[in-house]
């Protein structure tokens, strides 16, 4: 059987202060695929700008600051601001209250909006393009965050590399995976900017999963955890991923089971 030759075209585009790229696996870049490419970037690149205005705790009129100041109409008239709201009082409680929406007496939900809205503009405007012939796959990366499918019945698999934290030219693991959502955190690209709510030396923890808000928020989880306090979360919500701390022996867990990286390798 002759082997299907790829091509990856993509586009990148800047919302929230980070880049994010958009890119298929086609079989055939013709004047088609590139023109659904251009018209899906543009659909991309004003959704995310909607979600920005309504989401930054930096913009006097956004929603969240508006919240913040007793304005209580976001949630009882905005459909995003409400399944935003669930999702991260959701997460605090599994998360034994490490993952938090409030800063400093106020509700601030920007650890979690960047996976929600990498997630609706693939389900809305990306994943539909897999109905065309030549395209097999589509995937979106947010900050290191991805989120990717494949065509049913394609032999293709999206190859996904994690980076040393210590050496960002160094990939440590790869996955070969069809469908799903991959988030990194870690401290070696932003400094330290997560909470430790457990003294640890945990420098970088990836989580595989269905749902990329999922995967954020228990990779961000277990920065903050460390190792031993994560692998209870890792047990009882299977979890699968990778995480590097300062021995930097890569510890691997797969759907709730945490392995010896000397005996099992990546």
């Amino acid at each position: 059987m002759q082997e299907i030759k790829y091509f990856f075209p993509n586009k990148v585009i800047n919302q929230m202060n980070i880049p994010f790229t958009i890119k298929i696996a086609t079989n055939n870049p013709d004047e088609v695929v590139m023109q659904e490419l251009e018209e899906v970037t543009e659909k991309i690149d004003k959704r995310l700008a909607q979600i920005d205005t309504d989401f930054s705790p930096f913009r006097y009129d956004s929603l969240v600051s508006r919240y913040q100041r007793g304005d209580r109409s976001p949630i009882l008239e905005s459909t995003d601001f409400q399944a935003i709201y669930g999702q991260t009082i959701l997460a605090e409680q599994m998360t034994d209250g490490i993952f938090t929406p409030f800063f400093a007496g106020r509700y601030d939900p920007t650890g979690l909006v960047k996976g929600w809205a990498i997630e609706q503009v693939f389900d809305e405007y990306l994943k539909p393009l897999l109905e065309d012939i030549n395209i097999d796959g589509v995937s979106l990366n947010g900050g290191g965050d991805i989120k990717f499918a494949t065509k049913d019945k394609s032999n293709f698999n999206w190859g996904i590399g994690i980076e040393d934290p210590d050496n960002l030219e160094k990939i440590l693991a790869t996955y070969y995976l069809k469908n799903g959502a991959i988030a990194t955190s870690g401290n070696s690209k932003r400094g330290e900017h997560i909470i430790r709510k457990y003294p640890n030396d945990t420098k970088q923890v990836t989580v595989v999963s269905d749902s990329l808000v999922d995967a954020d928020i228990w990779a961000t989880v277990g920065v903050s955890a460390g190792l031993e306090k994560f692998a209870e979360f890792v047990e009882e919500h299977d979890l699968s991923g990778i995480l590097i701390d300062d021995n930097h022996l890569p510890i691997s867990f797969n759907k709730g089971a945490v392995s010896n990286a000397q005996e099992t390798p990546l």
